[in-house]
């Protein structure tokens, strides 16, 4: 027997469409945490475009758990607290933790020249500035998006971009990923600019496993999940347990591209594992979250931690977050450290507004919820 059959299974029509569309869900709408999840959720899920959801909330010390719609077009199977989704991007805040640690325990420094622990690039400076580990941490280091330069690539129709993508990366190794990094050029000194970079999260990556000696994987494993006992949280593996994911076609996409991906966001979890991270970052007296969370640059409103996004609101509270999306996985990762209290949204859909209304749905249950 399939573990959603024995959950609770709810179907919530949308009564503001005019052809109501009958969402299933686990949400009791016993308490007033569960009507304001459920406004969010069915606000989003009306889209027709939309798969399912898996919703964790940490609030005054306990986990709660809220999932809508289904794994898999065309069945009738509720996702649950332990569906496996792509978090993509939010990977980039398991990396900076785990730069904390190499910070903390004096194994590199915010201001190292990343040619130290990747050898001899003549490319990767500006005006003799050098690329930094801490330009890496908040996208000022001024390399790309992607090596080689996929520019080309996404000029093509959408629908192609992730087949292309997926296979030109099946097949591209380390050793080529750092041959194509001599092509790299900087435009401008690190440090002064923003240009979102997954290149430069993948050799954040690569600097860890210098420095301790170890995989990725292990250090994740060490470091995070293993103490946090997140078992269901895996990098660099094609599990069957993922769920199927679609674009807004409804077209089925693929999984994430390979292993070199990993620092950057090729990190699988669930909701259930997730809260026990979001716990673990709203203890703000620890010194590795402490590091991971301080912004080398402060700016007035909006700041990059080590990965980590920092927004002030204009009654001073600070909320710490990051949004993910592969082409068929939408998700955001939200935490509000002075009211003990996170959301994580996951999703099996991805279009161009899924990563921007999943982090509306946590930033409004934040928020709403502490005003009560």
């Amino acid at each position: 027997m399939k573990i959603q059959s024995l959950l609770p299974l709810f179907f919530v029509p949308l009564a503001f469409n005019a052809q109501a569309k009958k969402i299933a869900t686990d949400n009791r709408l016993t308490t007033d945490l569960d009507k304001m999840v459920q406004k969010e959720a069915v606000a989003y899920m009306q889209d027709p475009a939309r798969v399912g959801i898996s919703i964790g909330i940490f609030k005054d010390g306990k986990s709660y758990f809220y999932n809508y719609g289904t794994t898999e077009i065309g069945k009738s199977e509720l996702p649950t607290s332990k569906s496996l989704y792509e978090i993509a991007s939010i990977t980039k805040t398991f990396t900076g933790t785990l730069l904390a640690h190499a910070l903390v325990d004096g194994k590199i420094k915010m201001d190292d020249d990343i040619r130290k622990y990747i050898g001899n690039y003549p490319n990767l400076e500006f005006e003799k500035h050098p690329i930094t580990i801490g330009t890496l941490t908040n996208h000022s280091s001024g390399l790309p998006q992607f090596l080689p330069d996929q520019s080309e690539t996404f000029k093509k129709p959408m629908d192609s971009v992730a087949l292309a993508l997926s296979d030109f990366y099946k097949n591209y190794s380390r050793k080529k990923f750092y041959e194509d990094l001599h092509q790299a050029k900087v435009d401008f000194v690190p440090g002064t600019e923003y240009k979102y970079s997954n290149v430069g999260t993948q050799i954040a990556g690569d600097i860890l496993e210098k420095v301790y000696h170890k995989s990725y994987a292990d250090l994740l494993s060490e470091y995070i999940t293993k103490p946090l006992k997140m078992n269901q949280t895996i990098v660099g593996t094609n599990s069957a347990q993922l769920l199927t994911c679609y674009n807004e076609k409804g077209k089925i996409m693929p999984k994430n591209f390979t292993t070199i991906f990993a620092p950057a966001g090729g990190i699988m979890s669930t909701t259930e594992d997730l809260v026990k991270y979001m716990q673990y970052h709203l203890g703000e007296s620890n010194i590795y979250v402490k590091a991971s969370h301080t912004p080398l640059v402060n700016s007035k409103g909006d700041a990059i931690g080590l990965y980590w996004r920092l927004h002030t609101y204009e009654d001073g509270t600070q909320t710490v977050y990051h949004t993910g999306g592969t082409f068929g996985f939408s998700s955001v990762l939200q935490i509000y450290p002075s009211k003990n209290m996170g959301v994580v949204v996951l999703s099996n859909e991805s279009d161009g507004e899924s990563q921007g209304k999943l982090h509306d749905i946590a930033d409004n249950i934040l928020r709403n919820s502490s005003k009560k």
